[in-house]
């Protein structure tokens, strides 16, 4: 074999038709090739599970050749099955990284593309060398020195925070797996979940950090392909590279303050992480307020948590313009609350509900996936005359196909509303955009 495993074949191909439109489609590279003798049948299980999640995978048994910045570059994501031992580099010498393969994975995790790091990865590098303290904080520490195994054992890990990675995953029973005792971890990381050793202490198993722009998530599971059959690890791996692999997102809510906001401070506040909206039955509001960012855009794709509670809709808008003397703004808005999600409404403008023809087949998938009085997931992607949303992954769209309004609203602010009437309260978390580029001919 020269440089990739095939991509897939026609099973990548068929997944990934199938999730063309998946709002957490990540594109990463498995870098395996070594590790005593069953990295084959972990690769293959690991495969198995980000496929069926959607994610489009790619994998090398030949990292000496194939990791360059050209190859690289592509990826949103790494992950790292792979440590090397004497017997695989003998069996295979071109799964043996050479010191400026390290250098460039370091560099473009650096940049901004995400790494995940597993359980055999953890001791990858191992020595004193300069090489092996950058692979330690690069991944975020792991099983260096000191550190030791235990096991195979069957195991229960204990969900500790939550976080993008873990959430919706409950504390779970794992298959027989080794466990890692007393593992480094780097300054800064956030432990996520762990595993009582059954005699002293809890032992940390899923952590996170960053290493410069990039994303990093360290799982210690995973010893063997059998270890990778419970739906926890797959539930839990889908989660560490949903978080680790958005690629070119910035936050653009500092979670603290409203600065790159502006809006009626009357109604608008940060609680608890969240920019909270309310409006009380003492304050009167004689029309909606906007709270919109200061920044305009044209193509992205804007990725955060929502939460409504009263008796009125509300909703993110996009591409939206201020107005004086009429409404306050003019824009495409993402509706959320009562019996209005899923609807793209025209804000400010004649036409209202735009794609109205679909709200029949739509409801009731959005209804069924809606975590009611809790913050819910939406994407909404803005390309060319083209709006499309996903709620808790159930998509809908509209096609702006008048060249008028295309025209003028072709970017603008983004905004979250604040319906007038009865009293409300909404919450928004975790706002990242990623701006798309346009076409030299758009």
């Amino acid at each position: 074999m020269r440089t990739l495993i095939a991509t897939l074949c026609l099973v990548l191909a068929s997944t990934a038709t199938a999730h063309a439109d998946n709002p957490t489609q990540v594109r990463l590279l498995i870098i395996t090739g070594d590790h005593d003798g069953s990295w084959q049948e972990t690769t293959a299980a690991l495969k198995e599970i980000l496929n069926a999640a959607g994610h489009l995978v790619d994998v090398t048994d030949q990292p000496r050749s194939y990791l360059t910045r050209d190859n690289l570059k592509p990826f949103d994501l790494l992950v790292l099955n792979y440590q090397q031992t004497e017997a695989g580099a003998k069996a295979n010498p071109d799964s043996v990284w050479t010191a400026e393969n390290q250098r460039t994975v370091n560099q473009l995790v650096r940049e901004g593309t995400g790494l995940v790091v597993l359980h055999h990865a953890a001791a990858g590098f191992l020595g004193d060398s300069d090489r092996s303290r950058q692979f330690g904080q690069m991944s975020g520490g792991g099983r260096r020195a000191g550190s030791r195994t235990t096991g195979p054992a069957d195991l229960k890990v204990t969900i500790q925070r939550d976080h993008p990675v873990t959430r919706g995953i409950q504390s779970f029973d794992h298959g027989a797996d080794k466990l890692v005792h007393s593992p480094r971890i780097t300054d800064g990381s956030q432990v996520l979940a762990t595993i009582f050793d059954g005699k002293q202490q809890d032992e940390p198993v899923v952590w996170v950090n960053h290493h410069g722009k990039g994303r990093v998530v360290h799982n210690l599971l995973g010893h063997d392909a059998e270890s990778m059959k419970s739906d926890g690890f797959a539930k839990l791996l889908t989660g560490c590279v949903q978080w680790a692999g958005e690629k070119g997102f910035r936050m653009i809510f500092d979670g603290k303050t409203l600065d790159g906001w502006e809006g009626n401070l009357r109604y608008w506040s940060v609680e608890n992480g969240a920019i909270v909206g309310a409006r009380p039955s003492w304050k009167s509001m004689p029309v909606h307020d906007f709270l919109c960012t200061v920044e305009d855009f044209a193509d992205f794709e804007l990725r955060l948590e929502a939460k409504v509670i009263g008796q009125r809709n509300s909703g993110i808008c996009v591409r939206t313009n201020r107005q004086r003397y009429t409404y306050p703004i003019i824009g495409y808005e993402i509706d959320m609350g009562v019996f209005r999600w899923g609807w793209i409404y025209e804000e400010g403008g004649k036409r209202q509900v735009l794609n109205r023809g679909g709200q029949k087949e739509l409801q009731p998938r959005i209804q069924s996936v809606l975590k009611q009085g809790e913050f819910n997931d939406v994407v909404i992607r803005c390309v060319g005359n083209r709006i499309m949303a996903f709620i808790n992954g159930v998509g809908f769209e509209f096609v702006e196909n008048d060249k008028e309004v295309a025209r003028k609203l072709r970017q603008g602010k983004i905004g979250l509303q604040l319906h007038s009437g009865k009293p409300q309260v909404v919450s928004f978390r975790n706002i990242r955009v990623k701006e798309i580029p346009r076409l030299a001919d758009d």
